[in-house]
């Protein structure tokens, strides 16, 4: 038992105790319990604390790390990667731009994209970094290795099954080193499908600028990956090949070996490991005359189980080696060969030299047979050492290619992941993971792809943002931003527009391993495809897991001459394997939101559904997407029953001839009895749940629905799903740019302004609300909020910019969102307007619900603040809480600085420290609110764009069908 202090930490909040404890167990579930409010446990978070030797973070996991003098508190920190960035709300990643850096003020630990941190400290020449939380300015925020290790690395290495790299050992036997091919060949089929997507996006761009050279690096990068992979699998298949041509296999030439130990010299069979071989050497030793004669008469199993003979001749060492394809086999027999070859060539030798020069020796014909029987083993261990000789350089040969291959996909080297600023170490930080060069490799390129997409779908939003970087000295105004949102809109909703076609209906298919997901994959593609490609790159199909991370192949189909041209892209997730503990699961999930798909098709086999159900509620609720079910390879429950009815009936009614019409009504009624109990498992729509069969290209076999599902999806592919992907697309674009071009700005204008509010409260009174007040104009007009001051507008009867472009479009805002007053004339008193011009019964048309509630389900707001660190959100009600408390505490202030200014200027240095403070948590508070709303807005215009130009669509429609009836 040991007595501690702890004080732990978590972000901005601590906790003192003191405690005994037996196990390091309760003291983390008290450290956890301790911070319930950021909704933190034992797997989602860690404990740690500081190395000040390693000058790192170090894992809390052993009671002897603490203080034995019962006195020192010892400090412990509660840590995860939290969902987002603290100022652009973008998810953290492995890749540079999104790797997460932690603020170095150990009681903050706030965490921040690279990219953002990059952007504020670009205008530094000292790189120095003013965190938004603690306000504290210090050197840049570092990187945690612990942290991307645990949170990061090891989630990405399970969804791209880096485990398979490891087996090298396992991988010599036919099976094994052809499943090993096939793996590799996954990896490579996965490399190409990303770079040719992200190709094909490039082909669409008419700005090459976009065209970095970030980009052709990854390009180029993908394809030595992709060269190297195919010299591999050449090299594999060659060994794979030589293994083959052996007139025998590895463990049939081991059988043999051990047989002829066993068995060649003995009169009878036996049990025995190498009973022949001690036979052999005992007739070998024996030197005179009586030991020859009971040599002789003696029975051989006398011999064969003399434990003396067993222990000197090592015959149980075959019974205790290990037999498999492995290197370590070959050289183990290839020494168990030479051990014996040495000791019967030396006792050969003793008789040749002693015995058989002797003409006549009385024993001459015992020797001779002797000398005969060990020629012939030594024979037989000479084939039998160059087969293994051949086996083995063959195994080596595959160790090389496997460690060869094993090293190229997990090189991480330090540029590879901007390790200029880290935490740990070098040395632990090479410490890489399995397969690590490989997913960081495909999540570059479909992280770029993503953006090349988003250049090409907001061409005016890409190149105001682009005049932002290259002008240092003009700020970015809000109001730049929502009209060339605007203007990209405008666009993209024009019929005409030729960038609608590069926006294809994503489905993604999800499961556990082999229950068909990539067999299907495969065949929809095909099916009503006006491609004419029949080489076309497949998705890899195996027993147990064959997808690795997730495939995606954009497929353009036409059910009918008289339909539309539509694009579809068919994600192929990779299955889950073990769904047991909450964390697996939201891996899993995760890796589902990330395909970001318009339509999720859930495959299963069997009669448990639990997980597959609680993924679609995922999905529906978190998401808003539909999804579909699709029981696989229901023909051979299909056939189990048709047999059993057949047999019955034959049983029964043997007399009675079953006919064509029959056997097909029978066919119908079992196929609906299957989809009736399907529906009862999914507890979903009828319409929803689909039965496809295990071979699709089989004529013989029932095609149940697969058909049905190949026209729904094309069907479903025209709707008006475009329109929801571009509300999403554009609502994201708006939050990063607001959190990483707008909302940064704060940290310039807590220096700023904390100085005017403390130099303020020393000087007069009041002094701080007036820079309070100075400095939130400041920053209106910083942000484009505002052109010029309330009362200039008023008097010169002027309208904000930004104001003028919002009051175009109802917006219709609900007063409960808006966080500040300054967008007071976009609010109305009762909103229960539903922003849609669609059937609400259309589930592929589900857009945004602003309902009278306070904060609605869709707000950007509320799903901003479900990603963004609790202990953030946390933070910000505490910091309202501060500043509600500094208006009753802020008098006393006042009323000390007015006392002690006429005692001179010094005394109210204090005042004024202690202003500045309080009045940074004010303004935070503000610019807080304000980038809300902005957000808020942000949502509300570009649904209201979207909407009033369908309603200009519907009502042209509308006139056009009038003018014709009219003529008519």
């Amino acid at each position: 038992m040991v007595y501690c202090r702890i004080r732990a930490h978590c972000l901005a909040q601590q906790c003192e105790w003191k405690k005994e404890y037996n196990d390091i167990i309760d003291l983390k579930k008290d450290t956890i319990d301790h911070f319930q409010t950021y909704n933190i446990d034992n797997e989602s978070s860690i404990i740690v604390y500081y190395d000040e030797k390693e000058k790192c973070d170090r894992i809390f996991d052993d009671l002897d790390v603490l203080p034995t003098d019962n006195t020192t508190v010892f400090d412990i920190y509660v840590k995860r990667i939290w969902a987002c960035c603290a100022v652009c709300f973008g998810p953290f990643d492995i890749i540079p731009d999104r790797l997460p850096l932690e603020c170095i003020e150990k009681l903050c630990h706030v965490q921040y994209c690279v990219n953002c941190v990059n952007i504020i400290c670009e205008p530094s020449t000292s790189r120095k970094f003013t965190c938004i939380f603690c306000k504290k300015t210090n050197d840049r925020p570092q990187r945690n290795i612990l942290l991307e290790n645990i949170f990061l690395w090891k989630p990405y290495t399970n969804r791209y099954g880096a485990h398979s790299t490891e087996r090298i050992e396992t991988i010599f036997n036919g099976p094994n080193i052809s499943d090993a091919i096939h793996r590799i060949e996954n990896r490579r089929t996965h490399i190409k499908m990303l770079q040719a997507t992200l190709q094909k996006r490039l082909s669409t761009i008419v700005d090459q600028d976009s065209y970095s050279d970030e980009t052709k690096s990854y390009l180029r990068t993908a394809d030595h990956l992709i060269d190297k992979l195919e010299s591999f699998i050449t090299q594999l298949r060659a060994c794979e090949r030589n293994i083959r041509s052996q007139a025998i296999t590895f463990r049939a030439l081991i059988n043999n070996y051990r047989a002829l130990l066993r068995d060649s010299i003995c009169e009878k069979p036996s049990k025995q490991e190498a009973a022949s071989f001690i036979v052999l050497c005992a007739k070998l030793c024996v030197a005179d005359y009586d030991t020859i004669e009971r040599m002789i008469s003696i029975d051989e199993q006398s011999i064969i189980t003399d434990p003396n003979y067993i222990s000197m001749y090592a015959a149980n060492k075959l019974k205790d080696m290990i037999f498999k394809e492995s290197i370590t086999c070959v050289n183990d027999i290839l020494e168990d060969i030479g051990y014996r070859r040495r000791i019967i060539e030396e006792k050969q030798q003793q008789i040749a030299e002693f015995y058989l020069n002797t003409s006549c020796h009385p024993f001459r014909f015992f020797y001779t047979v002797q000398h005969d029987n060990a020629t012939k083993m030594l024979s037989s261990f000479d084939e039998f050492e160059k087969k293994c000789i051949c086996f083995r350089d063959i195994y080596y040969r595959i160790d090389s290619i496997m460690q060869e291959y094993r090293d190229e996909l997990m090189k991480k080297t330090l540029n590879d992941t901007s390790n200029e600023y880290s935490s740990l170490p070098t040395s632990e930080q090479m410490a890489t993971f399995q397969c690590s060069r490989l997913i960081l490799i495909s999540e570059l390129l479909r992280s770029e792809t993503d953006r090349i997409e988003m250049n090409a779908l907001f061409p005016r939003i890409t190149e105001t943002v682009k005049q932002w970087k290259q002008t240092k000295d003009h700020d970015p105004k809000i109001y730049d931003l929502f009209y060339a949102l605007e203007q990209d809109l405008l666009l993209l909703n024009d019929p005409n527009c030729s960038l609608l076609n590069i926006i294809p209906f994503r489905v993604g298919f999800i499961g556990n391993i082999s229950v068909g997901k990539s067999s299907l994959v495969n065949y929809l593609r095909t099916e009503n495809s006006i491609s004419t490609l029949t080489n076309r790159t497949l998705s890899p199909i195996a027993v147990g897991q064959s997808t690795v991370g997730s495939l995606q192949f954009d497929e353009q189909h036409q059910y009918s001459n008289t339909q539309p041209i539509v694009t579809i892209r068919y994600v192929d997730i990779e299955g889950y394997t073990a769904c047991n503990t909450l964390v697996q699961a939201a891996s899993y999930f995760e890796q589902i939101q990330k395909a970001d798909c318009d339509l999720y098709i859930i495959l299963f086999t069997g009669q448990q559904v639990s997980f597959e159900r609680e993924l679609e509620n995922e999905i529906r609720e978190r998401l808003n997407r539909p999804c579909w079910y699709v029981r696989s390879k229901v023909d051979k429950e299909f056939e189990e029953h048709f047999n059993e009815q057949v047999t019955r009936r034959k049983k029964h009614y043997h007399d009675i001839e079953f006919d064509e019409h029959e056997e097909k009504e029978l066919t119908e009624q079992i196929i609906e009895m299957i989809r009736e109990k399907t529906i009862g498992i999914c507890q979903t729509s009828p319409d929803n749940v689909f039965l496809v069969n295990s071979l699709y290209s089989n004529s013989k076999t029932h095609p149940f629905d697969i058909h049905l599902l190949s026209e729904r999806l094309i069907y479903t592919a025209q709707q008006p799903y475009v329109k929801e992907r571009i509300k999403r697309m554009a609502i994201m674009v708006c939050t990063r740019i607001i959190g990483i071009y707008f909302r940064r700005r704060c940290i310039i204008s807590f220096i700023n302004h904390q100085r005017r509010a403390g130099i303020g409260a020393m000087v007069i009174p009041w002094g701080d609300q007036l820079a309070l007040v100075h400095t939130r104009f400041g920053i209106r007009l910083a942000l484009g909020v505002q052109d010029r001051s309330y009362l200039h507008n008023r008097i010169l009867n002027k309208v904000d910019a930004f104001t003028s472009l919002l009051v175009k479009y109802q917006l219709n805002i609900n007063p409960n969102d808006l966080q500040s007053d300054e967008f007071n004339y976009l609010k109305i008193d009762n909103s229960s307007i539903l922003v849609n011009t669609h059937d609400p019964q259309n589930e592929y048309s589900k857009t945004i619900s602003l309902g009278s509630e306070s904060k609605t389900d869709s707000s950007i707001v509320k799903k901003v603040s479900s990603a963004m660190p609790a202990g953030v959100v946390a933070s910000g009600l505490a910091v309202k809480k501060i500043a509600a408390a500094t208006l009753s505490v802020g008098s006393f202030g006042y009323g000390i600085s007015v006392g002690f200014f006429g005692l001179g200027f010094i005394a109210s240095i204090p005042i004024g420290l202690w202003t500045m403070k309080t009045s940074g948590q004010e303004i935070r508070n503000y610019l807080d609110k304000l980038c809300a709303d902005l957000l808020i807005i942000s949502e509300h215009f570009v649904v209201a764009i979207i909407n009033q130009q369908e309603a200009a669509v519907e009502n042209d429609s509308l006139e056009h069908n009038k003018f014709i009836l009219k003529n008519i």
